[in-house]
């Protein structure tokens, strides 16, 4: 039972870091493909489509933390209030801007999107003993190229070529900083973060290489996972103590079946946000 939660939490996360993670990318980069006005409605629309439906990955995350793991909740809350605090302000910064986008809205948005990216890489630096500046830069970098590989999937012309560029010179950068959080990391993470490591220079390799192929899809594949494995890399590491403070077995039981309805109608939620935008397309 423990273990289906844990691995119920960390795929919930994964899904967050990997789907949501380029809706903060396509902000970050929203005014370096976008030249004008038009061009960045263009951009917004691209990724407003799937906006809701990343978000709600991050609901039934917090939903899983607070239920079967109320004292790992307790102690990521007041360990990392701050953290927790600035990203909270850069999430509602950031889903107003989008719903209200206007010219006006364009700082607000992109520092949103960036404060955002960079909160969760100083928690997750936090959380393994790395680095906090390397874990926040590494992971807008690696956000910002995973919004500009969606973007390159399913913009076309100019746009497309602009947003190629853009993540062809950022791929390289969240190689460093896939190196960079090896080199640094802390004795918890770095036994769970070799195999990870490679898994993610391959997978940046990949990409690099998709991308020159004009495989924009696969590219968008390769970047997804690696947005994703940093969070496997966290669970990986604190596995003992994420066992260590969650609910009991009765309380579990009973959270189970609420799981069994609520993750289906999450995946179907997701599915159908795809398959509309993909029919629309």
């Amino acid at each position: 039972m423990e273990g289906v939660w844990v691995g119920l939490l960390t795929f919930l996360t994964c899904g967050y870091f990997a789907l949501a993670g380029f809706d903060y990318g396509v902000g970050a980069v929203l005014r370096l493909v976008g030249r004008d006005e038009p061009e960045r409605r263009a951009v917004l629309r691209a990724v407003t489509p799937f906006f809701l439906g990343n978000e709600v990955w991050l609901v039934a995350a917090a939903g899983v933390l607070f239920g079967a793991f109320p004292r790992l909740e307790g102690e990521l809350l007041s360990s990392q209030h701050t953290v927790f605090a600035v990203l909270l302000a850069g999430l509602v910064c950031f889903t107003v801007a989008v719903q209200l986008r206007s010219p006006g809205w364009d700082f607000t948005l992109v520092g949103g999107a960036l404060v955002v990216a960079v909160a969760w890489g100083v928690l997750l630096g936090r959380v393994l003993g790395g680095p906090v500046v390397v874990w926040g830069a590494g992971t807008a970098v690696l956000f910002s190229a995973h919004g500009a590989v969606f973007l390159a999937w399913r913009l076309s012309g100019g746009l497309r070529e602009r947003a190629v560029r853009i993540a062809r010179f950022l791929l390289p950068a969240v190689a460093v900083f896939v190196v960079a959080a090896v080199v640094t990391a802390g004795p918890v993470a770095a036994p769970a973060f070799g195999v990870t490591a490679v898994v993610a220079l391959a997978l940046v390799g990949a990409a690099w290489v998709a991308l020159r192929g004009r495989r924009h899809g696969s590219a968008f594949a390769c970047t997804a996972v690696v947005c994703a494995l940093p969070v496997v890399g966290v669970f990986g590491a604190r596995s003992v103590v994420t066992v260590s403070v969650m609910a009991d077995l009765p309380t579990l039981r009973v959270l189970t079946w609420a799981a069994v309805v609520v993750v289906p109608l999450v995946l179907v939620f997701q599915w159908a946000t795809w398959w509309m935008s993909r029919a629309a397309r």
